[in-house]
């Protein structure tokens, strides 16, 4: 068996040790839930994207830490227990086996919480949920507490469960004064919790008087004159010095026992507001001087130089005037280490579908379904011609498939933009969610649906190779191992840029891309004929780039920039050698250890470059799984 690889980000445990070192209370608490939390996603499979694309911080970590001036040996950390598929299930049910696991209650009291607020907003709201609830976790050297953070959709806030002060106010009230409720905040364990509620400001700009009008409005602005002092302060230490920068700016009340304002919050994002990240701890440190206070614990981590991202800082005023400063941070998540974990069952058992669910499953375009997931977390369902033909790749032609796949290669058809050149999509549908951004054909589309086509007597030779002299001019022309970008080091001439665009970059060369442009110079070469000028330059690119990669997963992902996952480059090159490519087999076995675990009902696919949109799709996982048991004959074309 394989030993599987999987990844954490470099930063992840040394900002852990760090805390502990300053706060030694934290090593029995907090490491072990940490090390439990983390262990799910170690061995959940989906590598950087478990780690890198939670709503819950700026930098999309799903662990984040706050510190306060208003307790500086205290630690609050929040968790994001849900993985960024689909599929998965965000329900306060699910939320609280995933508590129960990170938690490992070791009392009666802590397995028996419930978090009946959270279910009451989600069982009243149709919409579906964005991230449904994150884990709280309150650290003192007393002891710990629970809070839960969760979603507030449309239709889901009982506006009748406003505290006594607000309970004249109304969502639509709080629109009209340019507020919306994002999230509540609760200790389910306390049987009269405080109650949190966190807004975002309707606009990036904001003045003294935006922020007093909000106060009058939550009928707090007696504390307006105590915190107005550090906002100036703060204000002082944006790069402009004298007005609120354009960032994102959101709010958060605590309603106390007694139902009336406990304390008010302004937050900011931390880089933005300050300038960038290098920027933000001089600045809370300026601010944390002029006020007598102190964060002992982010200064552990600065000092010992643990890489990490500010998210939020936040400036509060309470009941007594007592004003506090806030930090919210996460490790930095651009660098991981490569460990070994070893295959394990998928939690929830997925039945394995027939061949003849898995077709039904055929959208009446002709397209397999995906879905993408955009940068506000909403998911939605995407009928493109690369998920397509890639089931196509698992089919064998038979009086079963033959419908289908002749319904498929239709929709592919249609994602000629102009002559010769494929896309992502069909012009005449370009998805509402990316409106505001077109995208070109591209080599990758090009490629794999020309092979298609090709190979299924659509297209003939001549005008197969006739894509392909267009494809040629997209190539690359210099490589130069003197210069800045990576891809220098590795790259080959002849080989192909992704985009089918008069300006292309050497940063965005992607090997899975070359791959499946080189299994189209493979099928349209005669046997005994020259080969193309373009195959032996990117075969011999293929394997210069997993040399230099090695063992580094940070180098690993440089290398295929439009994929979520290396195991996809991983089944291409297993078809490409089932296709009749030779000399691919070291390639295949350097790239082995990142197979996707077995069973895996679903896994990241693509991305954008900036790893801004990720694409998955259950629906190709099926038909993969499916072929990998069914159809082992050596002869049949398909990912296995």
């Amino acid at each position: 068996m394989v030993e599987l690889n999987t990844v954490i980000p470099v930063a992840w445990n040394a900002l852990v040790n760090a805390l502990c070192r300053e706060a030694p209370y934290l090593r029995a608490t907090l490491t072990a839930e940490i090390a439990r939390f983390t262990q799910a996603r170690l061995a959940s499979g989906g590598l950087a994207t478990a780690f890198n694309t939670s709503l819950l911080a700026y930098n999309g970590c799903p662990l984040e830490f706050t510190v306060s001036t208003s307790k500086p040996q205290a630690l609050a950390c929040t968790l994001d227990p849900f993985l960024p598929y689909y599929a998965e299930d965000r329900r306060i049910e699910a939320f609280a086996r995933h508590y129960r696991q990170i938690v490992a209650p070791v009392s009666q009291n802590d397995a028996d919480i419930r978090f009946d607020a959270a279910a009451i907003m989600q069982n009243q709201s149709a919409q579906p949920l964005r991230f449904g609830s994150w884990l709280g976790r309150k650290y003192t050297p007393e002891g710990m507490k629970t809070k839960i953070y969760s979603e507030v959709q449309s239709g889901g806030f009982d506006e009748t469960n406003w505290p006594g002060a607000m309970e004249n106010l109304s969502l639509a009230a709080c629109r009209e004064a340019g507020l919306s409720l994002l999230m509540t905040g609760e200790y389910p364990q306390q049987s009269a919790s405080p109650r949190e509620y966190y807004f975002q400001w309707h606009s990036a700009h904001i003045t003294h008087a935006d922020i007093a009008a909000v106060m009058r409005f939550f009928d707090c602005e007696s504390l307006w004159p105590a915190l107005k002092p550090l906002l100036e302060q703060a204000v002082q230490q944006t790069l402009n010095g004298q007005v609120f920068p354009a960032t994102t700016y959101g709010f958060s009340l605590v309603y106390g026992q007694d139902a009336e304002p406990a304390s008010f919050t302004l937050f900011v994002m931390a880089a933005s507001f300050f300038g960038d990240n290098q920027r933000v701890f001089p600045a809370v440190q300026n601010l944390l001087t002029q006020n007598d206070h102190q964060l002992p614990l982010l200064q552990r981590v600065v000092t010992e130089q643990i890489p990490i991202q500010f998210n939020v800082v936040g400036f509060s005023v309470d009941r007594q005037e007592s004003r506090a400063i806030s930090c919210t941070f996460s490790p930095q998540n651009s660098h991981f280490e490569t460990l070994p974990v070893r295959p394990s069952p998928p939690s929830v058992h997925t039945p394995r579908l027939s061949l003849k669910s898995l077709l039904a499953q055929q959208s009446a375009s002709g397209a397999f379904v995906s879905y993408v997931r955009t940068p506000d977390g909403r998911w939605h369902q995407d009928e493109n011609a690369f998920v397509t033909a890639q089931v196509l790749r698992t089919l064998e032609n038979t009086a079963q498939t033959a419908p289908y796949i002749e319904k498929a290669l239709g929709f592919l058809t249609t994602c000629e933009t102009r002559p010769h050149h494929f896309s992502f999509w069909p012009a005449a549908a370009h998805p509402q969610w990316m409106a505001n951004l077109k995208i070109c054909a591209d080599i990758d589309d090009t490629a794999i649906i020309t092979e298609l086509l090709y190979k299924s007597g659509r297209l003939s030779l001549a005008q197969a190779r006739q894509t392909l002299s267009h494809m040629n001019n997209y190539q690359v022309r210099k490589v130069d191992p003197r210069l800045k970008a990576t891809q220098n080091q590795w790259a080959e001439c002849q080989s192909f840029y992704t985009w089918m665009q008069d300006e292309n970059q050497l940063s965005q060369l992607d090997c899975c891309v070359n791959t499946n442009a080189l299994i189209l110079l493979h099928r349209l070469t005669d046997e005994g004929s020259p080969l193309p000028p373009a195959y032996p330059r990117i075969t011999q690119m293929l394997n210069q780039a997993v040399q230099w990669s090695g063992s580094d997963f940070d180098r690993l992902s440089t290398l295929t920039p439009y994929y979520a996952h290396p195991g996809e480059w991983l089944a291409t090159l297993i078809y490409a050698r089932q296709a009749g490519i030779p000399q691919l087999t070291p390639l295949i076995n350097a790239l082995s250890c990142w197979q996707l675990p077995a069973g895996q009902r679903e896994s990241p696919l693509y991305r954008r470059h900036d790893g801004r949109y990720l694409w998955t799709s259950p629906c190709l996982n099926q038909f993969r799984s499916l072929a990998q048991t069914e159809y082992a004959e050596e002869n049949h074309e398909y990912i296995s």
